[in-house]
């Protein structure tokens, strides 16, 4: 740098504070022309490639939320400590079979959740002699006999009730209906007993906060 240019710059250093940002457009002015980088008279795009690495900005890419379509979170209900209906998760390879939540629900709450003091009404040996679900949410359910009737009144109750939640839990069933081998029973509910579908409003005594 000459020895002009630095005295200039010295110059406009003792300028007053009001021309302190019209001095600073001139030095780099003068810098520039002193340096022999060359100016544009108007604007102009920078190929990225000139632009040095540390001037770029960062750049992020944002991944979209892991879905994964290899499962499906479903709830099964048991019976806790108040006699009342308590819901636990379980995961289930999609698709998802009529059958599954309700064989799992017969296999009774895990060690973990017999400890928090879950049990259910439901004894295990139920059996699933057929099901099937109609196109108006109406998921008949055929059990085989001799499992439901070991149990009568509000245990019976409580079972029926566990099936009814943890059916409804799939994706279109309303209703559930209840058979022993194809026939259709009365069996407890809120309003007494009934032989006809049923649906979660006819249990609502039986649950707290679930729904």
């Amino acid at each position: 740098m000459s020895q002009a240019l630095k005295s200039q710059m010295a110059s406009i250093h003792l300028l007053a504070t009001p021309g302190k940002a019209l001095a600073a457009v001139f030095v780099a002015g003068l810098l520039a022309a002193a340096c022999g980088i060359p100016l544009d008279t108007e604007p102009r795009i920078l190929d990225a490639s000139s632009i040095p690495p540390e001037l770029m900005d960062p750049t992020t890419t944002t991944l979209p939320p892991e879905t994964s379509a290899q499962s499906r979170t479903l709830r099964v209900f048991f019976v806790n400590e108040d006699g009342v209906l308590s819901s636990r998760e379980r995961e289930f390879p999609t698709p998802v079979t009529l059958d599954e939540p309700l064989r799992s629900l017969f296999a009774g709450p895990t060690d973990d959740e017999t400890e928090l003091g879950l049990t259910s009404a439901l004894p295990a040996e139920t059996e699933i002699l057929g099901i099937d679900l109609s196109d108006d949410g109406l998921l008949v359910l055929n059990l085989a006999e001799g499992t439901l009737e070991q149990i009568e009144g509000e245990l019976q109750r409580l079972a029926i009730a566990q099936l009814v939640f943890t059916a409804t839990e799939l994706f279109g069933v309303e209703w559930v209906w209840v058979q022993i081998e194809n026939e259709p029973r009365a069996l407890p509910t809120d309003e007494g007993d009934l032989e006809t579908p049923v649906g979660r409003q006819h249990y609502a005594s039986l649950t707290e906060g679930e729904t």
